[in-house]
């Protein structure tokens, strides 16, 4: 597997790549997660100094509190990110990366905030 995982909106106009050592994926159950992505959201954790972006020009950002933002393509409306401003990673949508990740579920977090609709993801060992 490469070194880096590669990643884009479904139209192409976002396209970036983070280390492929990035955190393994966690599912957030809250409701602002789940309002956003019409279920629970599943991201990776990539370091944001290592974030690399080949496009971005249909990259835009919704800051819906003083404390986090959402990364989404103004043309397609890929949801890629969300942004907990003042931390040293940036959340990408796990369903963005281009292929294979190799990564498992590690966490389910905010669970009492969950779906009556589904059940939680399995959580593999990190």
């Amino acid at each position: 597997m490469a070194d880096r995982l590669n990643a884009s909106c479904r139209c192409g106009g976002v396209k970036f790549s983070f280390p492929v050592e990035s955190a393994g994926v966690f599912c957030c159950h809250c409701g602002d997660c789940r309002k956003a992505h019409g279920n629970y959201m599943a991201v990776i954790g990539a370091p944001r100094d290592d974030v690399r972006f080949e496009a971005d020009g249909t990259l835009q950002w919704y800051g819906y509190s003083d404390k986090a933002r959402r990364g989404f393509c103004s043309t397609c409306g890929s949801r890629l990110f969300k942004d907990n401003i003042g931390t040293d990673l940036l959340m990408v949508s796990a369903g963005v990366i281009d292929g294979d990740t190799g990564k498992q579920i590690v966490k389910n977090i905010l669970t009492e905030f969950k779906g009556d609709w589904y059940e939680l993801p399995e959580v593999h060992d990190a």
